[in-house]
């Protein structure tokens, strides 16, 4: 009996640390996600030059939006 135990307790640990490291992964996963859409919404709230034009037109940021969107799989 003490065998089965052992070894219901090993199988369990295993699976702690199996869970532990796929949080791991997801945590790092939205973290770069997160980093994308910042990067993004620097992109869009960008300053104006000094000729009064915006960096990026319309199109551009419709393209990128794009780009980003498919990144995260929506």
């Amino acid at each position: 009996m003490t065998m089965i135990l052992t070894n219901k307790s090993l199988e369990k640990e295993k699976k702690a640390i199996q869970y532990k490291e796929l949080l791991a992964d997801e945590h790092h996963q939205l973290a770069l996600d997160k980093a994308m859409l910042l990067d993004f919404v620097h992109l869009v709230v960008a300053n104006k030059q000094r000729s009064g034009e915006y960096s990026n037109d319309r199109d551009e940021l419709r393209i990128k939006a794009g780009k980003v969107l498919s990144e995260l799989n929506l």
